[in-house]
C-alpha cells in the first residue's frame, strides 16, 4: 500500500491520507480485507493524527469498488460523479477527457470537518439524488454504541 497527501486541494493534508496504490499479491481468500485490517491497526497506532483515508476507484477500468465495500469504506461521491462537467472532465478540445472516478472514504477517528468537506453543495443534485451523499457514520451497524466508541480501537 502507498499513502500520500490527498490529491484534492479541498481535503486537509494534516490529518487525511490518500491511498494511492493498493497491490494484493496473495491469492488467499479475503487477502485484501486482512491486508486492510492490518493497515488500519498500523495507522491507528503509528499515525494517530490521521482521521480519514480517501481513495478512488475507476469504473472505466472495471474497478467497481467491491474491495472498498468489503472493507467497510464509505462511498463519498464527488460532484463530477453526480453531474459530469461540460468540459468533458478535463478537456475542452478533441482529446478524450478523463473518466469519472468514485471516491471512497475510510473513517479512522472522528473529524468534525469531514461531513462538510465531503458534501456535494448542489441543491439540484440533492433534490434529484438525496441518497447520493456522504453520511458520517453515527453508530455501529451491530451492537449499537456511540460514534466515539465505534472509532476508538479496542485495547
Amino acid at each position: 500500500m502507498v499513502f500520500s497527501n490527498p490529491s484534492s486541494r479541498r481535503l486537509p493534508h494534516d490529518r487525511w491520507l490518500e491511498l494511492t496504490r493498493w497491490c494484493i499479491t496473495s491469492a488467499e481468500k479475503n487477502a485484501g480485507s486482512r491486508q486492510w485490517a492490518a493497515a488500519v491497526r498500523w495507522l491507528r497506532e503509528h499515525r494517530s493524527e490521521v482521521t480519514t483515508v480517501v481513495s478512488y476507484s475507476d469504473p472505466s477500468q472495471g474497478h467497481t469498488g467491491a474491495l472498498y465495500r468489503a472493507c467497510n469504506w464509505l462511498w463519498a461521491p464527488t460532484w463530477h460523479r453526480l453531474r459530469p462537467p461540460p468540459t468533458g472532465n478535463g478537456t475542452w478540445g478533441k482529446k478524450k477527457g478523463q473518466a469519472v472516478k468514485d471516491r471512497w472514504v475510510f473513517v479512522l477517528r472522528g473529524d468534525p470537518d469531514r461531513a462538510g468537506l465531503l458534501t456535494v453543495n448542489d441543491a439540484a443534485l440533492k433534490r434529484k439524488m438525496p441518497w447520493a451523499e456522504f453520511r458520517e457514520p453515527k453508530k455501529r451497524e451491530r451492537g449499537g454504541g456511540d460514534f466515539k466508541r465505534w472509532l476508538t480501537p479496542k485495547a
